[in-house]
């Protein structure tokens, strides 16, 4: 882990074979129908993906040994923490959900260590080590305290995991891009054309697609289950590399140093 994240890369990205461009396909939470649905569908296509599990959830823990294998079949298990803590001025008024104990404002760097550790600490126990085990940050926040601190978070993640996920913005640059702030689209109830709209424009630049998604045909920041199934075909037919986030992480560090 002691690539560097953030130095520029001198050349175009050469991606594995000579793929155009590099999509990841990342699950927030450890729903279970990312296990019942999401799995399943890219199996039945020869992918892997990216999911980020929040370990104190209670279905997590519960289907701890399916997780543990699907790492072991080749998905990427990452941190989402273990509390999901958020921030409540990211909305207009906090969301109900949102216990004021959770609330990011009120957090130290030491209680977000502790947090991040817990989550760490379960991962390795329940799912397997993994030394590039990547971190999504809950709710796409950055900052803890008041006023806001990135600095203090990012440091605290970067301790403990190669590479982070953040939410919003366009496909990455690898020539530029933070591997603790990765940017990514946030997907909630989308329209095959928008999903298939951002991987293309990844692809004219040679970049980095990085899609968000919670509830596979469920009902939590839904996407159908066939728009699920559309994307999935649409990368397996065009010039995608299609790896789990820490994979396309870990190619360009190691071209950067």
């Amino acid at each position: 882990m002691t690539l560097s994240r953030r130095r520029s890369i001198s050349k175009p990205m050469e991606w594995p074979e000579s793929r155009a461009a590099a999509v990841s396909l990342t699950y927030d939470d450890g729903l279970p129908d990312a296990l019942d649905r999401a799995i399943p569908d890219l199996e039945e296509r020869g992918l892997r993906g990216t999911f980020y599990l929040t370990t104190g959830k209670r279905c997590v823990r519960r289907r701890a040994a399916d997780w543990r294998l699907a790492f072991e079949r080749g998905h990427e298990i990452g941190s989402h923490s273990a509390h999901h803590p958020c921030r409540a001025d990211a909305y207009p008024r906090p969301p109900r959900w949102l216990e004021p104990e959770m609330r990011l404002e009120g957090w130290s760097a030491g209680r977000m260590g502790a947090e991040l550790d817990e989550a760490a600490d379960w991962l390795r126990d329940n799912i397997g080590e993994d030394p590039w085990r990547t971190y999504a940050y809950p709710c796409g926040a950055t900052a803890i305290g008041a006023p806001p601190d990135e600095t203090a978070y990012g440091e605290a993640v970067r301790r403990r995991h190669f590479a982070a996920r953040a939410a919003g913005g366009g496909p990455n640059d690898p020539a530029t891009v933070d591997l603790l702030r990765i940017r990514s689209l946030m997907c909630v109830r989308p329209a095959i054309e928008d999903l298939v709209r951002f991987c293309e424009e990844a692809r004219s630049a040679s970049g980095w697609a990085v899609l968000m998604f919670h509830s596979i045909g469920g009902w939590r920041l839904r996407t159908r289950r066939s728009v699920h199934r559309e994307i999935l075909e649409f990368l397996v037919r065009g010039s995608f590399w299609v790896a789990p986030v820490r994979d396309v992480a870990r190619h360009i560090a190691e071209r950067r140093d």
